[in-house]
């Protein structure tokens, strides 16, 4: 390895032809700025020489791309920096920051949006307001991320915020509406983003805390791999609080190369962990992963791992992992079945806690509902759906849950589907076939709280295995 390979790379990045925006070097660092996107490129002389890359986009000020590794080859680097490129070039038409108002008529609404946009204009703000009557409001409203209801239909917020579970809904304040005052409209929603952003964050990590007491030290990772947008989640334990905690957000997800880079970076800064627990889709055998779109199931990554790290290492499905984080937080729930359909996914998987304990089944497939799915839906009848079609999206998922109903009779369905975020209509979907009266209860939960009951359930199977081995 050059001994100069921090500079080699920093000259690859700053000679890069880029015309969407801004190349520049500062205090060593680099910056990539373009009117709806900005990039960070840090540089840190550890004991070894890590690069951290990371995207935000402007218009809500969310990361679309974060990851951090160890510099030890440049053509991999550049891989890397290409991709990044890719996420803002890629955010340039998703800029606007998209919010919809609703009245009864969407006549009052549709005016106060235009006054919004134009002062949005006017202050540089990467807003786009819409209009729509109520009774359109289902139809449209998934597409945006915050939704604004009129004084005369604020009683409806309640349901509204329900079906709406991933956006932020709001009442628009009376004494705004009736006064168009958009000044004070644009105030109101970059306070109240603001603040959702916040408390759920601290609503989610006080449910994982809660009665979590061990001396190991433990290295929690989630995989989820989506269609749109793949995250890979990790948390240090220690004597059961959490230590330190990051997120890497991709397009495209390198398995090996991805997980190598946050362990050699954690080992780098944080120095010893107990023991390694991942979590992450496909059936797990014998420390093979059967994830074949990412990884070869030829590969036996826990002893790769366990001979590199020279520490334990456990693998589990995120389903299973997620039920078993979800039900030690709770007392109510004995038997519970997470239910996981990603973006853009033919089938959903399932993960189960029966009687307090997480089911695996004989060959550890339990919960692998797509051999059912995928039995009576077409791959090409599916793929010219996938993305479009949600009532077919509907129709999959309520399938797996009644077959998951059917079968092991939980007290909980925990149901996490992007394009099926409306809990009551699923319910209802699933009641068409099973009597109401044996319906368990539902709840849906969305990428972030998921995210965090498979870190938690992860743990403690880690925790699980190490006693095992003592």
């Amino acid at each position: 390895m050059s001994s100069d390979i921090f500079n080699d790379f920093r000259q690859k990045i700053l000679a890069t032809k880029f015309s969407e925006g801004a190349i520049t070097e500062n205090g060593g660092n680099i910056e990539i700025k373009t009117p709806y996107a900005g990039g960070n490129i840090n540089f840190y002389e550890l004991q070894v020489k890590i690069v951290e890359m990371s995207v935000t986009n402007l218009a809500d000020d969310e990361n679309k791309f974060y990851l951090h590794f160890e510099l030890r080859d440049l053509a991999y680097a550049e891989e890397l920096f290409a991709e990044m490129l890719d996420t803002i070039i890629d955010l340039k038409s998703k800029q606007k920051l998209k919010i919809l108002l609703s009245c009864t008529g969407g006549m009052t609404t549709g005016y106060f949006a235009e006054k919004l946009n134009e002062a949005a204009e006017l202050l540089s703000l990467n807003y786009e307001f819409n209009a729509v009557p109520f009774y359109k409001l289902y139809e449209v409203a998934f597409d945006y991320s915050v939704i604004l209801l009129a004084p005369q239909i604020a009683y409806q917020v309640k349901k509204a915020q329900e079906v709406l579970n991933n956006q932020l809904v709001l009442k628009i304040p009376p004494k705004v509406f009736a006064s168009y005052d958009s000044a004070e409209m644009l105030k109101f929603i970059r306070a109240e983003l603001e603040s959702w952003k916040k408390t759920a964050a601290e609503r989610v990590i006080a449910k994982v805390r809660k009665g979590i007491k061990s001396d190991a030290r433990i290295l929690s990772i989630t995989i989820m791999p989506s269609n749109a947008q793949s995250r890979i989640a990790y948390r240090l334990y220690e004597k059961g609080e959490p230590l330190v905690e990051e997120t890497v957000i991709k397009n495209k997800l390198n398995y090996i190369n991805d997980l190598s880079d946050i362990l050699d970076t954690v080992s780098c800064r944080f120095q010893k962990f107990d023991a390694i627990g991942i979590s992450t889709g496909g059936t797990i055998r014998n420390g093979h992963v059967e994830l074949e779109q990412f990884i070869s199931p030829d590969i036996n990554l826990q002893k790769l791992l366990e001979e590199k790290y020279k520490v334990p290492v456990t693998i589990t499905n995120n389903l299973k992992s997620a039920a078993l984080g979800y039900y030690v937080q709770q007392d109510k729930y004995e038997n519970i079945m997470f239910v996981s359909r990603p973006y853009g996914y033919r089938a959903s998987g399932l993960g189960m806690v029966l009687n307090g304990k997480v089911f695996d089944g004989a060959h550890n497939m339990a919960g692998e509902i797509r051999y059912a799915t995928e039995s009576f839906v077409s791959k090409e009848d599916w793929d010219a759906h996938i993305m479009t079609d949600l009532e077919k999206v509907l129709d999959g998922v309520a399938f797996e849950i009644r077959a998951g109903i059917s079968v092991v009779d939980p007290d909980l369905i925990c149901l996490r589907s992007a394009m099926t975020p409306d809990i009551e209509k699923v319910k209802d979907k699933v009641a068409e076939f099973i009597p109401k009266k044996y319906l368990p209860e539902f709840v849906y939960l969305r990428d972030e709280e998921m995210q965090e009951y498979v870190l938690l359930g992860q743990m403690i199977l880690s925790l699980e295995s190490l006693e095992s081995k003592n």
